[in-house]
């Protein structure tokens, strides 16, 4: 029997998880009822921009539901993106070999292939994942979905309770997906992500986790498996996993919905249909002298002061050449525990 996601039929009862989610081979059912680690996040309804302006500095993930964001919710079904869209539009797209996207692993294949066969693989449920990029210069610069896809940009906008979204805009990319999970990883650039077509699941935490989740350094994302590797029940083997149990935030998304996701927090996404739609719409948030300086297609180039530690580092280490290792050793750890103290004294501070 195919595993399945199935809902009640009021909207505020709690999520009824079966056997396994999407095809994954992960149970979640204990996840889903521990609510020990579990809290599910924050769902309001906005009226004006002030408010949102006040979440900007709450810092924390929220769902926002009710707005208008256009008849995307409405009309972008397979068969109606393949009337508006060009059937031969080349366009790059993840091939999956299983249901769990890995990004440091490359459990996938970056294919170019016809926009239609890869809307008509999607729809049968194929493992494919596509995150648009800029029609131009995919290469240099950031995927802009109302100058990359003029067929769609009448169904979508965000509405006006979004005004710092809009005015600060880095990116958006159209997402349109197969049954497969987006990895765990976090963007340095705040983002809202209007969710159009299908149901999703993410997953969600905070920056001072990341230590916790094997990112290798200067890179974003996590080689573990969100929805399985995160949780103590389902380990592929003892001491794979980084910090089992970790506490975290869960949203589910219907279309319509909107979730904020603040600069840094690490998420990751499970569709809970065959097929699902969306935009990504990426900001800056923090003053300009914060960001590193040149070019940041995809909106998680690190910020400029993380840059430039990590260069502090190799020099640091530099400083010991030719001295016994046990004394360069010590020294090191001595700053870093120095560090340690100091980011822990900024997180008190908050």
């Amino acid at each position: 029997m195919a595993p399945v996601l199935r809902w009640t039929t009021d909207e505020n009862a709690p999520l009824e998880v079966w056997p396994q989610i999407n095809n994954q081979g992960a149970d979640l059912r204990a996840a889903h009822a521990d609510e020990a680690i579990r809290t599910d996040v924050v769902r309001v309804k906005l009226d004006t921009a002030a408010a949102f302006d006040d979440l900007l500095n709450e810092g924390r993930p929220i769902v926002m539901e009710g707005l208008d964001i256009g008849s995307c919710t409405a009309k972008w079904s397979p068969n109606e993106l393949s009337q508006k869209i060009d059937f031969e539009r080349t366009v790059a797209v993840h091939e999956a070999q299983d249901n769990d996207m890995n990004f440091l692993h490359k459990n996938f294949a970056y294919v170019k292939k016809q926009f239609g066969v890869f809307l008509l693989q999607c729809a049968a449920g194929s493992r494919q994942y596509m995150r648009s990029l800029s029609t131009e210069k995919p290469a240099d610069q950031p995927a802009n979905f109302f100058q990359d896809f003029p067929e769609l940009r009448e169904d979508f906008h965000l509405p006006e309770q979004l005004a710092a979204v809009s005015s600060n805009h880095h990116s958006s990319p159209l997402r349109i997906s197969g049954p497969v999970n987006m990895w765990l990883h976090y963007d340095v650039m705040a983002n809202v992500l209007c969710s159009i077509r299908g149901t999703k699941i993410v997953i969600l935490y905070p920056p001072t986790d990341a230590v916790h989740f094997r990112i290798p350094p200067g890179l974003s994302s996590s080689p573990l498996n969100a929805f399985k590797d995160c949780y103590p029940w389902d380990f592929a083997a003892p001491g794979e996993v980084a910090d089992p149990g970790r506490p975290y935030f869960r949203a589910i998304l219907s279309p319509g919905d909107v979730l904020y996701i603040p600069p840094l927090w690490l998420h990751a996404a499970c569709p809970a249909e065959n097929f699902s739609v969306s935009i990504n719409v990426f900001f800056k948030n923090f003053k300009q002298g914060y960001y590193a300086a040149g070019r940041d297609v995809y909106g998680n180039r690190d910020l400029a002061g993380y840059e430039n530690c990590r260069k502090g580092v190799e020099r640091m280490v530099k400083a010991f050449d030719g001295l016994p290792k046990e004394v360069g050793s010590a020294y090191l750890e001595r700053v870093a525990e120095e560090l340690r103290e100091k980011a822990l004294a900024m997180r008190k501070d908050k």
